[in-house]
């Protein structure tokens, strides 16, 4: 039975935990800013045919990396649950072990991708709220993945929010298919340590 967390602990735990999401956050953030700023700001060409071909290109290598990085989010949440269960059961003193920190949990897949995007959404709501070049640059050159697709079809503004969505969902999905994948391996080790064990 676990015993009630003071104030204190809950406030401490809350820290790590935001902390963990933000740095899972990190690496997608940095990505989606790289491709944006170098392959997906050249749809911006007049060239229509070719100005498609590049965002679908750059569309399809940010989600491959969400992917990717959701899938290894999720094999390392899955091994940082298993090592600290180990510590629970001899009884660690680490504040991390207790509050559970990193481990896997299914809406953190989400978590994670939709805080990746918060630096986006931000400029999104000012460029919506009061029009400004600033914005109108950091959308096309630094945001491109969500702001070149829906413009072709002459939605711009706040509805370019929902782009949002399907990044967070792929990430979620890849965190999860990750955890599977993990949680199958740690099964097949405890079941051969289990028939070394009784041997």
């Amino acid at each position: 039975m676990e015993t009630q967390l003071t104030a204190e602990e809950k406030r401490k735990k809350f820290l790590y935990e935001i902390k963990d999401l933000f740095a899972g956050a990190a690496f997608p953030l940095m990505l989606m800013l790289i491709l944006s700023a170098s392959v997906i700001s050249f749809s911006s060409t007049d060239e229509k045919a070719l100005s498609a071909v590049i965002l679908v290109f750059g569309e399809l290598l940010l989600i491959v990396a969400y992917i990717i990085f959701g899938k290894q989010s999720g094999v390392v949440a899955v091994r940082r649950t298993v090592q600290h269960e180990k510590k629970r059961q001899i009884g660690s003193g680490d504040l991390k072990v207790k509050f559970k920190t990193g481990e896997y949990a299914l809406y953190k897949g989400f978590l994670i991708g939709f805080i990746s995007c918060i630096p986006y959404i931000i400029v999104q709501i000012i460029g919506s709220s009061a029009p400004n070049k600033i914005c109108d640059f950091l959308l096309i050159y630094a945001f491109g993945w969500a702001y070149f697709p829906l413009s072709y079809a002459g939605v711009t503004g706040w509805l370019n929010l929902l782009t949002v969505i399907p990044l967070t969902c792929v990430h979620a999905a890849a965190y999860y298919l990750g955890a599977k994948s993990e949680n199958k391996k740690q099964a097949k080790v405890a079941e051969i340590q289990n028939i070394k064990g009784k041997s």
